[in-house]
Formats: structure tokens, C-alpha cells, sequence
């Protein structure tokens, strides 16, 4: 009896193309790596608001200002730069966990809406925050204020965790979140008028999400959006007015950079 003759070849190639896909989820991506990435700063408005630290003696034009007088204002932020560097270590599960430093930068557009124990002043002589004498010719308070003038820095150190989503391809989206400690220098001087330089540091917080796409076995690009946020406003001692104020520091960052991994 004969029996029928089966060839190898097809049987052959379902194999392969049944491992394939095996293979590929299975490939092993952990290990260490480190990245460098920069992009763009997107700072929100902050709502500095804070107090008097002592009484400012009354004039012939002005009344006093009492001590612990609250006082407020707006600033309004142009775009700025961002730039970070990343080690971390990569798990066969999808997970990462990195260390980051992070620095970004932006300058100051406009100050606006001061008001001084909750009564607004831009309106009024700015001679009554210097002390001088009221005069006509003098600017309003409103008006040195719209010269925005000064820069915001930001420095901060944060321990992420990651969650790399496999899509059995090249092309890996993630999201993260992280915590950290940030020093904020806030440099306020409004029509060229020096009224805080000073940084403070406060915990902080960001969130994360992002794609990755392989170059090779060593290396990737990535895009990522950053939404950072410091849990405290940093102190600012004003220099103009015995006043410390409170600065917002709140950022969404678009960046792009690129990994190099060490395999596990």
C-alpha cells in the first residue's frame, strides 16, 4: 500500500510564520539605557500671590501699607526650551524606571492686575510702590508692569516609572509618571525695574506619555508630552518691597531625543 506523499516545504513555511510573531514578542528589550532630549517649554500663567514682611511707612501722597497686606498679580510667560538627560533600566515585562535631570527656560511677556490688600492699583501712580512723589509725568502701575522684562528657570531632579506598550513592531508608545524635586529662579523686572531675583525648591510632580520607534538593536528615537507642576509655589523675596511673593511654576513640554541600550 502506498502511502501519499507529503511535501515538507509547506509544512515548513507555516512553522516559520507562526514562530515569527512568537519571536518578535518575546525578543528580549531589557537592560539599561541612557537619553538626551530637548524640545519646547510651554509654561502656564502664574497667580503670584504672597505678602507684606513689614509696614511701608506712609508719604505726603500715600497712605501705609500695614504689615501681612496681601498682594497679587499675574505674569504671563513666552514660549521657552526644555532639555533633559535620562538613565534608567528597562524590564522584560514592559516596565522602566528612570532618574532624570531636567532644566527649562522661558522669559517673562506681561505683568498684570496688581493689587495690593485686594483693591486693584494699575491704575494708579507707580510712585506709590517706590515711595516717590505723585506726579503726573510718572508711569502708572499698570503700565511698568505690561513691559514684562525677566526669565524663569527651572531645575529639577525625578525618579519615573514607565509603562512601554508592545505592539510586536518598531514602533513602541509609552506613559509615565514621576516625582521629584524642582528649584524654581524667578527674575522679575518689569520695564527694566528689578522687583525679585531669587529661587526656591519644592517637590513636584509630572506626567508623561510618548512613542518610541527603533533604530536598531542599540538605539531609538522617542517623542514625548511632559506635564510638570511644582506641588508648592516657590517664595520669591521681592527687592523693590519689603514683600516675599509666591511663583507658579506649571509646564507642558513637547521633546524628542534619542535612547542608547545596553542589553540585559
Amino acid at each position: 500500500m502506498k502511502h501519499p506523499r507529503i511535501s515538507l516545504v509547506p509544512i515548513a513555511v507555516l512553522a516559520a510564520a507562526i514562530a515569527a510573531p512568537a519571536a518578535a514578542q518575546s525578543e528580549d528589550k531589557s537592560g539599561p539605557y541612557f537619553g538626551v532630549s530637548g524640545g519646547i517649554a510651554l509654561p502656564s500663567d502664574s497667580d503670584n500671590s504672597g505678602e507684606f514682611d513689614a509696614a511701608v511707612p506712609a508719604t505726603a501722597d500715600f497712605a501705609e501699607i500695614p504689615e501681612a497686606t496681601e498682594l497679587e498679580w499675574q505674569s504671563e510667560f513666552n514660549n521657552g526650551f526644555a532639555i533633559s538627560g535620562q538613565a534608567g533600566y528597562a524590564f522584560e515585562n514592559g516596565f522602566r524606571v528612570e532618574l532624570e535631570g531636567s532644566y527649562t527656560e522661558y522669559n517673562v511677556d506681561s505683568h498684570s492686575g496688581l493689587t495690593v490688600g485686594g483693591a486693584d492699583i494699575d491704575g494708579v501712580d507707580s510712585a506709590v510702590l517706590t515711595r516717590g512723589a505723585a506726579d503726573p509725568a510718572n508711569p502708572l502701575v499698570g503700565d511698568v508692569l505690561a513691559d514684562g522684562q525677566g526669565k524663569v528657570k527651572n531645575f529639577g531632579l525625578f525618579a519615573n516609572a514607565f509603562y512601554d506598550i508592545d505592539t510586536g513592531s518598531a514602533f513602541t508608545p509609552y506613559v509615565g509618571a514621576g516625582v521629584g524635586y524642582q528649584w524654581t529662579d524667578a527674575e522679575y523686572a518689569p520695564s527694566a525695574v528689578l522687583v525679585g531675583d531669587d529661587d526656591d525648591g519644592a517637590f513636584a510632580y509630572q506626567l508623561m506619555a510618548g512613542a518610541s520607534v527603533e533604530l536598531s538593536d542599540s538605539a531609538e528615537l522617542f517623542g514625548q508630552y511632559t506635564y510638570r507642576e511644582n506641588l508648592e509655589d516657590a517664595d520669591i523675596p521681592l527687592t523693590l518691597l519689603p514683600a516675599t511673593l509666591g511663583v507658579e511654576s506649571q509646564q507642558s513640554i513637547l521633546s524628542a531625543g534619542v535612547r542608547f541600550k545596553f542589553g540585559g
